[in-house]
């Protein structure tokens, strides 16, 4: 809906107003309006509100047109002024109209007023509308001026035409040391940066055929002499009608010291990787020269020591007196005692070398076999072995049978003194969404202040007679999980039990757990 015209009437006749308001209502205006006829009364209609046209007569008792029209000029010079006589000398129009007024009209011609008020009108609007796009023009300048002047790239702008400087930011100035005048108005290869005419020349060309070109890494040349790395791109566009070049230049030198450095770094570390690499292999060498010696040289000086002992026994037991019978039976045992170490020795060295072959392993089906193995070596033995069905992991079979053979071969040893004795298999969920397993026992347990010692070689929590072993074993395990990406735990009290947990990468299926008492 068009709002109602806003009109100031200069005019000491009511019946000239009439005339007036008639003709513009019969031009489809709405009209808001005041009549005044004295300085004094227009004035304060000015000053009360704004006004879109101002229409006056030409002779007033005490007002006249000239008078109007110096007072509309003075407070409001934008707002159209129009003047409508019944005569009126023409010069004195035409001096009125070049001192301001917008136009002319006789009374009996009221049927121009509509057309010259829309003109005016529209001329108002159309002042308005360039004004908005000056105002926004200039923003827009300022806000690149200020962009351009505070970029942290340096930047040049070309006259594609000519391939002269127009333009260029504190910035470059600063990395490459030279001043505004020494680009200005300088053609691309003619300033010091750009000194290699052809190569310049060449570029300055594939810009203007292709209207881009780009540069990862230029060595510039700064006015001292120093080389800066810069990243250079460049592209064309119109700025009215004249075709420019915008040239963002980077320095990258930062950056490229930075990739020595990380390049430099890379390489040390490759040659730390090989050095440790050769290191471990020395150290596999010598692991299996240990084995062979293990199993070779300490194997046979007992071997022979066993031999003797049993032909001592076997040729003398009824010569010997009591006190000789007990020393030989201590050092069979010594030397048995002594193969065992022997054999953890080497399963511990196993564990170290070998070369993890990974694939699915029934843990479940594992426990089982296990628990019947000791059964059979033990057959007086009653024991309630729990097991959870179908646990499933991706690991190493070979290692993860010593793993089991010796988490369930503890918890069948210190249960030994146990009238229902009992060993469990399972699943423990972790607070982590992660999924633990466990060996469980009611045996005699340990004091968890001596944790720290459970997988240290040939570390006992428990005394010789009581309970045999070589200290090995938990050392043995707590590498195989760890080869497997897992760790191992444990949590015990004293006459309480004990339960051993472990982590392995891999996937599990579980099932609700089976019991089987073995007897």
């Amino acid at each position: 809906m068009t709002p109602p015209l806003r009109l100031l009437i200069v005019d000491d006749s009511d019946d000239d107003v009439v005339l007036l308001l008639n003709a513009l209502h019969l031009g489809g205006y709405e009209i808001i309006h005041e009549v005044v006829d004295t300085p004094a009364a227009m004035q304060t209609a000015l000053e009360r509100q704004d006004w879109d046209v101002i229409i006056s007569d030409h002779a007033m008792p005490q007002f006249s047109a000239p008078a109007a029209l110096t007072l509309a000029r003075s407070l409001y010079p934008s707002v159209p002024f129009i003047i409508v006589s019944g005569e009126i000398d023409l010069n004195l129009a035409v001096s009125l109209i070049k001192a301001g007024a917008q136009d002319y009209i006789q009374k009996r011609e009221l049927a121009r007023l509509v057309p010259v008020i829309e003109r005016e009108l529209r001329e108002i609007e159309a002042r308005r509308e360039r004004h908005r796009a000056e105002r926004s023009l200039q923003v827009s300048e300022n806000r690149y001026r200020r962009l351009f002047e505070t970029a942290r790239d340096g930047i040049l702008i070309l006259d594609v035409e000519t391939g002269q400087i127009i333009d260029v930011n504190p910035f470059l100035m600063e990395i490459l040391g030279y001043s505004q005048g020494d680009f200005i108005g300088k053609k691309l290869w003619e300033i010091g940066p750009f000194k290699d005419i052809d190569a310049s020349r060449f570029a300055y060309d594939q810009l203007s055929s292709t209207g881009y070109v780009r540069y990862e890494d230029l060595p510039l040349e700064a006015s001292d002499g120093h080389r800066v790395q810069v990243e250079f791109v460049s592209n064309v566009y119109l700025v009215d009608d004249l075709k420019v070049a915008q040239c963002n230049i980077r320095d990258i030198t930062a950056r490229k010291q930075a990739e020595k450095e990380l390049t430099r770094l890379n390489n040390e570390l490759e040659q730390r990787v090989h050095e440790r690499t050769l290191q471990l292999e020395l150290l596999n060498q010598e692991l299996e020269s240990f084995n062979y010696s293990v199993s070779h040289d300490l194997r046979a000086p007992l071997c022979r020591i066993s031999g003797f002992v049993e032909a001592l026994w076997e040729d003398h037991t009824n010569k010997q007196n009591d006190k000789s019978l007990h020393l030989m039976q201590r050092i069979r045992a010594s030397v048995h005692h002594m193969n065992e170490l022997i054999e953890a020795l080497l399963v511990f060295a196993q564990s170290f070398s070998s070369a993890l072959e990974r694939q699915a392993v029934d843990l479940s089906a594992l426990v089982r076999l296990i628990v019947a193995e000791l059964q059979q070596s033990d057959p007086a033995r009653q024991v309630e072995c729990i097991c959870v069905a179908d646990i499933t992991v991706n690991g190493d079979a070979n290692l993860l049978r010593i793993v089991m053979e010796n988490l369930l071969g503890n918890a069948w040893k210190f249960t030994a003194g146990r009238i229902s004795a009992r060993i469990a298999f399972g699943i423990a969920p972790q607070a982590d969404g992660s999924v633990a397993y466990f060996v469980r026992d009611n045996g005699v347990g340990f004091d968890m202040a001596y944790t720290d010692k459970l997988f240290t070689p040939f570390q006992r929590l428990h005394n010789q007679p009581a309970f045999a072993g070589s200290g090995v074993g938990l050392a043995t395990v707590q590498r195989i999980i760890h080869r497997h990406g897992g760790k191992i735990w444990a949590d015990s009290d004293v006459d309480k039990g004990a339960t051993f947990y472990f982590t392995i990468g891999g996937a599990l299926q579980g099932q609700p757990p089976e019991s089987v008492t073995t007897q």
